[in-house]
C-alpha cells in the first residue's frame, strides 16, 4: 500500500510553446503554492519566441527543458515527465493558473486515500480576467470518486489541470500516447488507463483558472470527439474484460460522441459526415438503457446548466 510521505515532492510539469506573454503567470502561480515541496518543470516544444528568457528569469526556481518542435501536447508533457522526480505529478498549461492551496489540497487528498492513483477537483475557464470565471468545467458533470471508469467511458470530466497523478501509477499504465491520432485527446486517454486499474478521488472545490481564447485546441468539436471515440476504441482493445462489464456506459459514450461530432458537422454544413454519425449515434442509443432517453435528458441538462460556450 502506498503512503504519502512527510512533505512528499510534487512535479508541477508545463509544456509550453511560444506562450512568452502568459507563462511567467504561471510559473507565479505554482510558485505561489501553499505547499512547499514542489519542482516545477518547463518543457518547451521548441519555442520560437522569448519563452525561453522568461524562464530563465527565475533562475533554479524552474528546470527548462528545451525540446524539439513536435506540435503535440503529448510528446512535450512526456518530456517533463522524463526528469520529474516527485512522488506526484500535476499538469498546468502555460496559459493557465494553478490556485494557491492547489497542491497541498490534492497531496491531503492522497494521505487519505493510500490506494487513488488520480486525485482531481473542480477548475473554471476564463477569458481575458482570472477573477471573472465564465463556466466551471464540472458544471452539469458527474464528480465520480472510487470506480470512476465507467463514468469517464460515457464522457471525460477530466480536465488536465484539475488532476494529480501518483507518479508509482504512471508507471503502471504509461504516460501520454504519442500516437497524432489522439492529439489533443491524451489526456482522456491516460485518465482512463489510470481510473482502470486505480480509484479516482474527487475533492470538492477550484483549484485552477483555465485561459479560454481562439487559440485553444479544443475549438474544433468535431475532430475533438471523433478522437474521443478513438480513445474509447482502444479502451475496448486493451481492457476486453473491464470494458465488458461496462457495456452500457461505453455504449453511452460512443452515442454521445458520434452525437456531438454530428451537431458540430451540421452546423459547419457538412451534411453527409454528420448523417453518417447521426446513425451511430442511434445505433448505440439504441443499445442503451431507456434507448438513450437517460444520456439525451442528461445532456439537455449540461446543455441548459453551461450553455453552448462551454464544452458538453
Amino acid at each position: 500500500m502506498w503512503v504519502v510521505r512527510v512533505m512528499s515532492l510534487v512535479s508541477v510539469v508545463i509544456p509550453t510553446y511560444n506562450r512568452a506573454a502568459y507563462i511567467g503567470e504561471a510559473i507565479r502561480s505554482v510558485l505561489a503554492q501553499t505547499y512547499p515541496s514542489v519542482e516545477i518543470i518547463v518543457a518547451d516544444d521548441g519555442s520560437t519566441d522569448n519563452t525561453q528568457q522568461v524562464v530563465a528569469d527565475f533562475g533554479d526556481s524552474v528546470t527548462y527543458v528545451p525540446l524539439p518542435h513536435r506540435g503535440q501536447p503529448a510528446a512535450t508533457r512526456n518530456g517533463g515527465l522524463r526528469v520529474a522526480r516527485g512522488d506526484f505529478v500535476a499538469f498546468l498549461d502555460s496559459d493557465d493558473l494553478f490556485f494557491p492551496d492547489k497542491l497541498v489540497t490534492q497531496v491531503a487528498a492522497f494521505g487519505a486515500h493510500p490506494e487513488a492513483g488520480l486525485v482531481y477537483s473542480n477548475v473554471y475557464f476564463f477569458r481575458e480576467d482570472p477573477s471573472q470565471p465564465t463556466v466551471h468545467a464540472l458544471d452539469g458533470l458527474p464528480s465520480p470518486s472510487g470506480d470512476a471508469f465507467a463514468d469517464l467511458l460515457r464522457g471525460n470530466v477530466l480536465a488536465p489541470q484539475a488532476v494529480m497523478l501518483r507518479r508509482a501509477c504512471l508507471e503502471t499504465v504509461g504516460v501520454f500516447d504519442e500516437n497524432p491520432d489522439f492529439f489533443a485527446v491524451e489526456d482522456y486517454d491516460l485518465f482512463l488507463r489510470v481510473a482502470a486499474m486505480f480509484p479516482a478521488i474527487y475533492v470538492p472545490g477550484d483549484v485552477a483558472a483555465v485561459r479560454r481564447h481562439s487559440e485553444s485546441i479544443s475549438r474544433d468539436a468535431a475532430n475533438l470527439r471523433s478522437r474521443f471515440i478513438l480513445v474509447l476504441q482502444k479502451m475496448e482493445a486493451m481492457y476486453p474484460d473491464l470494458v465488458r462489464q461496462h457495456r452500457d456506459a461505453l455504449n453511452e459514450g460512443y452515442a454521445r460522441n458520434h452525437g456531438a461530432v454530428a451537431l458540430a458537422q451540421l452546423e459547419q454544413g457538412e451534411i453527409l459526415p454528420a448523417l453518417g454519425h447521426l446513425v451511430q449515434a442511434f445505433r448505440y442509443n439504441l443499445r442503451t438503457p431507456g434507448y438513450g432517453t437517460r444520456a439525451f435528458l442528461q445532456w439537455v441538462r449540461r446543455r441548459r446548466v453551461r450553455g453552448r460556450g462551454a464544452m458538453a
